[in-house]
């Protein structure tokens, strides 16, 4: 798989994986050019969009754009993921071809009705969470574009026929119409919960902010201390900012962020994980415990 990663970066110029010194200029492993187009084909509105600037940060008008474009309404506190975002402009790029969405944003209630409806919409839907978007694509190339994200094991990606493909954000995974889950009770009492940082690359000291996705029920508590792992080294313990006591509760969407400093004395250049960990568990089917996403300090 690592040798597969390199040489997708070998062959793909729109992959950026750059950094400068004291500044990254990008903060997602997966990504491209820094500008995406993007089409809602329900509401046939489009627009090309410069979402990361060329000294690295990105832009709060140009979020607010493509949360319109995705479907988040004006009184909604939800943001599109700049992930998604991310991994989609390096697919625009990798086969060039502007971004359709078929599926962006769904909120809870949309989501909900759907499954009542029959549709094929999972109960903890990345949709809702802004890390999902379902894209038209070229016709025969649907397929192509399954078989090599597949492989890159960097995202969900789902392939049901035609010329559409499901890609998020989550953990690595991969399904067809026929191995699809989504009707299965999968994501059942938290089962599927999972954290996600904000970004893949950080400098020391900086801000991570980190997010519980995929809860079917609350509350959730979490105890307000965590492991990193990495870095060859044994896991060392952290607490989150303004977290106290044993168990801090999650009741609902809007309690679901953390915020962790990374450390100045933190080695540089290593790759490591924050491992959560679960307590006061209403379900003793949900895990113990929970690993996020890979990120790098620079």
């Amino acid at each position: 798989m690592q040798i597969l990663w390199y040489l997708m970066v070998l062959l793909t110029p729109a992959l950026v994986l750059a950094a400068e010194t004291g500044n990254v200029t990008d903060r997602y492993f997966l990504s491209g050019d820094g500008t995406v187009s993007l089409t809602n084909a329900k509401t046939n509105s489009s627009a090309q969009v410069r979402y990361r600037a060329s000294d690295g940060t990105y832009p709060a008008e140009a979020r607010q754009q493509i949360d319109r474009l995705f479907g988040v309404t004006a009184d909604d506190e939800n943001h599109i993921s700049l992930r998604l975002i991310s991994a989609l402009d390096f697919i625009e790029d990798r086969f060039h071809l502007p971004i359709v969405l078929i599926s962006g944003y769904r909120s809870q209630e949309y989501n909900d009705n759907l499954r009542a409806k029959g549709g094929g919409a999972a109960k903890a839907s990345l949709h809702i969470e802004g890390m999902a978007a379902d894209i038209k694509v070229r016709k025969n190339l649907a397929a192509k574009i399954w078989g090599i994200v597949k492989d890159m094991g960097c995202c969900g990606i789902g392939f049901y026929g035609g010329d559409s493909v499901h890609i998020d954000t989550g953990p690595a995974r991969y399904w067809t119409q026929a191995t699809s889950k989504v009707r299965t009770n999968i994501s059942e009492d938290n089962k599927s919960i999972m954290v996600r940082t904000d970004q893949d690359i950080y400098l020391p000291g900086e801000k991570v902010e980190v997010k519980l996705a995929r809860i079917t029920a609350y509350p959730v508590s979490v105890v307000p201390t965590f492991s990193v792992h990495g870095n060859g080294g044994a896991p060392r313990e952290f607490a989150f900012a303004g977290k106290n006591g044993a168990c801090v509760s999650v009741r609902d969407a809007n309690e679901r962020a953390f915020v962790w400093h990374v450390p100045d004395d933190l080695p540089p250049e290593g790759r490591i994980q924050l491992q959560l960990r679960f307590c006061d568990k209403q379900f003793a089917t949900m895990p113990d415990q929970i690993m996020s996403n890979v990120i790098e300090v620079r």
